[in-house]
């Protein structure tokens, strides 16, 4: 049965360029142990980074570990953008970094129903506790978010900071006509981005190989795609074609937690991915 992706996430997944607003100076704690004073700005010194919920404060500000079977994650991009998730739905926002003081905003979400009390408790908990968030420190690949005196509201890990030495199986192609589709043939989807810029993956029906190149903080070019030529069923054949075109169209790569978005130089999505393992 097919499925196909609401078009609110689609608007909610590509948010750029929002307004941010500013706020006063603290210093923080840089992964290599020291104290530094990020540069001033939305930006400042967390832009470019991703993560991956541990704990939330909870009753009594006690830490609750995450819910597991999900990733919440936290991604802050250039301008100040926020993206994340709660482990059950995706959100946009925005951030402002003024030295080590940090204020979030945050905007649209998803409406998806949490399967279980668990995730709805984790959920409610995130959302609640990111717009109180003053402050952070960052060491040893753990993000600490807190707030007034210095409360511990949130920590996340460190999440991937690269495409190398990755491996995704596919959620979503773009079907050609302007949408994100997944149907149970994508699960069969594969890409790996491999030392020295060599790309592989599985079309679903044969076996694709070319070469890969990033740029800056989210650039992306996949080149020289190349497939053995097994013949396979009609509707098969169909999606390897619409996946090899959208691989061909990439420009820029998207990860949070443990999924990967790549989109085309206008910002659509061309492929969606879980990772792989």
């Amino acid at each position: 049965m097919r499925t196909r992706f609401v078009l609110a996430l689609l608007v909610l997944l590509g948010l750029s360029g929002l307004a941010a607003c500013g706020s006063s100076t603290t210093s923080t704690t840089s992964g290599g142990g020291g104290t530094t004073s990020p540069p001033t700005g939305a930006a400042g010194g967390l832009a470019g980074t991703s993560w991956t919920l541990q704990s939330y404060q909870g009753a009594a500000r006690a830490a609750v570990p995450a819910a597991p079977g999900s990733t919440a994650t936290l991604v802050f991009r250039d301008g100040g953008v926020l993206n994340g998730s709660t482990g059950c739905n995706q959100f946009g926002g925005t951030y402002v970094l003024t030295g080590g003081q940090l204020s979030v905003e945050l905007g649209p979400m998803t409406q998806m129903a949490c399967v279980s009390p668990v995730l709805q408790a984790q959920e409610a908990a995130v959302i609640q506790l990111l717009p109180q968030v003053t402050g952070f420190r960052s060491a040893d690949g753990t993000l600490t978010l807190t707030g007034i005196g210095d409360a511990t509201l949130l920590t996340y890990a460190a999440g991937l900071a690269g495409l190398e030495g990755t491996s995704w199986k596919a959620t979503g192609v773009n079907n050609g006509v302007g949408g994100l589709e997944g149907t149970a043939l994508t699960d069969n989807l594969t890409a790996a981005f491999g030392a020295g810029g060599a790309f592989t993956g599985f079309g679903g029906c044969n076996d694709l190989s070319g070469s890969y190149a990033t740029s800056g903080s989210d650039g992306l070019t996949i080149t020289g795609l190349a497939a053995t030529t097994k013949a396979c069923a009609p509707d098969v054949d169909a999606l390897e074609t619409q996946y090899v075109a959208a691989l061909r169209q990439v420009a820029t790569y998207e990860i949070s937690g443990d999924r990967l978005t790549l989109r085309d130089s206008g910002g659509a999505m061309q492929a969606t991915f879980r990772q792989a393992g």
